[in-house]
């Protein structure tokens, strides 16, 4: 609601609805019975009554955008809101999913999980425990073990990572060349309007091929387990 500029925006149906007041200091005074003649005369097109009440449906669905946004790309978000929710669960099986060749001769790498303080301790539980709800890891028999490591974001949110150096020198890695910044920009010459994705987990949406799963194993104190999607930190392809 935007009093100064006298309008009111709400979202129904699927649809944003702006209605547009009075700009003047001095309204009129005017009676209802005078506003509902005006209106069966025809004299004005439509008439409304708006009263504040407490929501008895629940709102959930609603993405939370800010108000300043223009409503065409607010109506836009929440036409395609499915985009932007979490994912749960595998992705969807695709033309290519994540293999790892090894190179041959090589026993399973096996690394030793690292020391953490009980803080983190508590803190790897609970993602682990959360991953394996969602279905994206598995317990695990394999000769292979990788260590894992916390690392905190500039949010303070701690980030679950394998490290998989040690496992990554004896992968067998594709030469594709990626594009270069300047290279990205040339391509959008001539137009007028750039947008951008941020996958949330991007890595969690790549399966990883079933036969190769085992080799992704990581260990932590409550034992071992292995990705069914790519993990942060799998090599695969160099530069």
């Amino acid at each position: 609601m935007n009093y100064k500029e006298c309008f009111l925006t709400f979202y129904i149906n699927g649809e944003l609805i702006t209605l547009h007041g009075e700009t003047s200091d001095l309204p009129s005074l005017a009676q209802f019975h005078q506003l509902t003649s005006l209106h069966a005369t025809d004299s004005i097109a439509e008439l409304y009554v708006i009263q504040i009440q407490t929501p008895k449906v629940s709102t959930h669905h609603l993405l939370e955008l800010p108000t300043s946004m223009e409503p065409e790309l607010a109506i836009t978000i929440h036409q395609y809101k499915n985009v932007f929710e979490k994912p749960h669960g595998l992705p969807p099986i695709r033309s290519h999913d994540h293999t790892i060749p090894l190179m041959s001769g090589n026993a399973p790498v096996k690394v030793r999980p690292y020391p953490y303080p009980h803080s983190q301790k508590t803190e790897i539980e609970h993602i682990n425990a959360e991953m394996l709800s969602e279905g994206i890891i598995q317990p695990s028999s394999s000769p292979f073990s990788s260590p894992v490591l916390l690392i905190k974001k500039k949010d303070g949110i701690w980030h679950f990572c394998t490290d998989y150096r040690v496992f990554n020198a004896v992968t067998i890695k594709d030469s594709f060349p990626m594009p270069t910044v300047d290279e990205l920009l040339d391509e959008l010459f001539g137009a007028q309007y750039f947008s951008k994705l941020d996958l949330h987990s991007g890595y969690h949406q790549i399966l990883v091929s079933p036969e190769d799963r085992y080799k992704t194993a990581f260990g932590i104190h409550q034992g071992l387990y292995e990705w069914l999607v790519m993990s942060f930190g799998l090599s695969k392809t160099t530069f």
